[in-house]
């Protein structure tokens, strides 16, 4: 790492990046990434949004140059970004995963039936 590298800027711009919303705080937070003893996490999520406005910064540049790399490379692959959207959408509650399961379970069910029914049909009495 030369002196001119740009740590602070490069690390507030990484997670103005990271940081959206205050649920993204509370992601982070819980996740034991980040610690702040601001009024909320919206305040925090205000703050690193306001933080990097206006700053001109190239992200192969820095120290995590290849965390932007790796992330922005898993996230240009299709299935992932799919994954994640599912996930985000559809899949916040626990009922919602456990009702996808059931109905699976009962379409394997219903081709099974049709499968066994379809060859061994009982014989014409």
């Amino acid at each position: 790492m030369d002196s001119m590298d740009p740590i602070i800027t490069s690390y507030a711009i990484f997670m103005d990046n990271l940081i959206n919303s205050a649920e993204d705080v509370s992601h982070l937070h819980y996740c034991g990434i980040i610690e702040h003893w601001l009024g909320s996490d919206a305040e925090v999520a205000d703050s690193f949004n306001k933080l990097c406005r206006g700053v001109v910064f190239h992200n192969y540049i820095g120290h995590l140059s290849e965390v932007y790399k790796e992330v922005n490379t898993y996230f240009k692959y299709k299935p992932n970004a799919w994954k994640a959207d599912l996930r985000n959408k559809y899949f916040k509650n626990p009922w919602a995963i456990i009702s996808m399961v059931a109905a699976i379970i009962l379409l394997l069910l219903t081709f099974a039936q049709s499968l066994v029914y379809a060859y061994y049909r009982p014989p014409n009495s």
